[in-house]
């Protein structure tokens, strides 16, 4: 269990952030309801409108109170850093969903006799991704309606290789366990971004004690 300094740490800095009407995902976006990337990030892959999401916490997986999201529509992303789902219309509970690309294993394509191909696989959540700190890993499926799913899994494991073979050679150590850096609201970037209202240091310190607080949870929770 995380100890009560840590926790105390993580309150606050939470409370700094909600003062500022920080969005409670770390995907920021434009008033265009464009992504805006973190530092090196570039969109490989947009999917096809009409994508739903379905995230689920998997039946072996004992926790107090089970998670789940449902998505009608929406778009995936795949950038050089991350898998990323907008929802068409986001409500409070739910603005966005991402992880890293090597956090997925076990993905594969299926489809029922009549309905339509969908892309699932097996999730370890990072800070700041949308899923609960308690949760140690989740279940997640795109639904194609409009078609896609083809080009979006070869995209993902061509990727996928690409980023195993540079971890291999030592060039991203560590890029499936960390969270993708903070957002620096002092570089050039768009001028039309929502929520940049929190200063940099204030949002840096938030993320830097969130990721250690809730990576903590998540390997307790692991440990039950």
């Amino acid at each position: 269990m995380a100890d009560q300094g840590l926790i105390d740490q993580y309150m606050g800095t939470i409370r700094l952030v909600a003062q500022a009407n920080e969005q409670d995902s770390w995907v920021m976006l434009t008033r265009d309801g464009e992504i805006v990337p973190i530092p090196g990030e570039k969109i490989l892959h947009t999917s096809k409108t009409r994508v739903g999401l379905e995230l689920s916490t998997p039946k072996e997986l004992q926790v107090a109170e089970p998670f789940s999201v449902k998505s009608d529509s929406g778009l995936a992303y795949i950038t050089n850093e991350r898998i990323i789902y907008l929802p068409a219309r986001p409500t409070e509970d739910f603005k966005s969903f991402f992880a890293p690309v090597l956090n997925f294993s076990d993905t594969h394509v299926h489809s029922s006799w009549i309905g339509p191909w969908c892309w699932s696989g097996v999730v370890r959540p990072v800070p700041g991704g949308g899923i609960p700190m308690d949760i140690p890993r989740i279940d997640a499926k795109l639904i194609f309606k409009d078609g896609g799913h083809h080009d979006f899994q070869t995209r993902y494991e061509w990727l996928k290789e690409r980023l195993h073979h540079a971890q291999e050679l030592g060039m991203i150590p560590g890029q499936n366990v960390e969270p993708p850096p903070p957002y620096d609201l002092n570089s050039p970037g768009p001028s039309n971004v929502a929520g940049t209202g929190v200063a940099a240091t204030g949002q840096g310190q938030a993320q830097a004690v969130a990721i250690q607080y809730e990576q903590r949870e998540r390997e307790d929770a692991e440990r039950r």
